[in-house]
């Protein structure tokens, strides 16, 4: 059955090979075999990609030297159960591979299960939560879970830090930015979405931003008495020449993905901070559940009209639709949910 390798020393490298099969009675005891349904495929894919090594993302999914499984946010079936943890035919979402079947070691949790495979013993919390998903669960929910929880967990930060005059978001087309820029809508701050100048027509139509401007305009930007830049890109000369724009009233800048993470990376200004989405959902669990449920109600709406969710099937579809989103093609106003044999 198919999966994904990509190479750990060029991302573009990437191999549709044989994975795990059906195991049938071959499962140890403890053990469970579960049908990988469906998972998203979003920029946040590239993301752990690049920090595979750093945050440990190639460790959920392990793969021969020199290879990489990139971990997706996905549907599955328990297939074949040797764990008192979990039952066949128990429906989960969770961490899963790029590809037809996983097995893992469930240990018990209210809500679902936990992977407690060694491998994974360090891993943060909600990497390895599994939780149980009735009927055939929403497509939405696999793209915009993962994404629009960064976005409210970036907002309560902001919050807490003190608003700022104004917040500048770069790769403003991303999801995790725009659906930032609506919830900062019913805050006292101004929002500047920075993007491509191909994009950047599409995202003024979004609404969402007070002011939107292309990479090329950046001569444009004023700076704020007090601002905090929020990155999406990865792209560390960009952020110095956003650093050397705003000059002193910059409060704070985070780092929080990779959307332009290609050739060799540049180093960011020594003053940004990494920020960390599962540290904080960790540090934040009691807020992010009060919070998230109103937020989600509320942007919704904006979540169905500015975007599109296609569904593709197979190995083909698939290394077509990740090397786009690599290189920066991907359609911003589409996101894939893929299916493999």
């Amino acid at each position: 059955m198919p999966e994904l390798r990509v190479r750990r020393g060029d991302f573009a490298v990437c191999d549709l090979v044989a994975g795990e099969g059906l195991r049938g009675n071959d499962l140890a005891e403890g053990e469970a075999q579960l049908r990988v349904e469906r998972f998203a495929l979003t920029t946040n894919n590239v993301t752990y990609a690049v920090l595979g090594d750093e945050l440990g993302y190639w460790k959920p999914f392990p793969a021969p030297a020199g290879w990489g499984r990139i971990p997706a946010w996905g549907y599955a079936t328990v297939i074949a159960s040797r764990s008192p943890a979990v039952k066949e035919g128990a429906r989960v979402f969770g961490f899963v591979p790029m590809a037809s079947y996983v097995t893992m070691r469930p240990a018990p949790h209210p809500l679902g299960f936990v992977e407690a495979a060694p491998h994974r013993a360090d891993l943060r919390r909600i990497y390895n939560r599994y939780l149980a998903v009735e009927g055939e669960g929403e497509d939405a929910s696999l793209v915009w879970r993962p994404l629009f929880g960064t976005s409210v967990l970036l907002d309560l930060d902001l919050r807490e830090a003190g608003l700022p005059e104004a917040v500048v978001l770069t790769s403003a087309s991303s999801k995790t930015a725009y659906a930032l820029a609506h919830l900062l809508r019913d805050r006292p701050v101004r929002t500047v979405g920075l993007t491509s100048p191909v994009r950047r027509e599409w995202v003024s139509e979004l609404g969402l931003y007070d002011a939107v401007l292309g990479y090329d305009e950046l001569e444009r930007l004023e700076p704020p008495r007090t601002g905090v830049l929020i990155d999406f890109t990865g792209d560390g000369a960009l952020v110095e020449r956003l650093h050397q724009r705003l000059g002193g009233d910059l409060q704070r800048t985070l780092l929080v993905g990779y959307t332009h993470r290609r050739g060799e990376a540049v180093a960011p200004p020594a003053s940004a901070v990494r920020y960390s989405a599962p540290a904080e959902i960790e540090r934040r669990a009691r807020s992010l559940a009060t919070d998230y449920p109103a937020a989600w109600a509320a942007f919704a709406p904006v979540a169905e009209r500015t975007l599109r969710i296609e569904r593709l099937s197979g190995g083909d579809a698939l290394i077509e639709a990740y090397r786009a989103l690599l290189a920066g093609r991907a359609d911003p106003g589409v996101a894939h949910v893929v299916s493999l044999p």
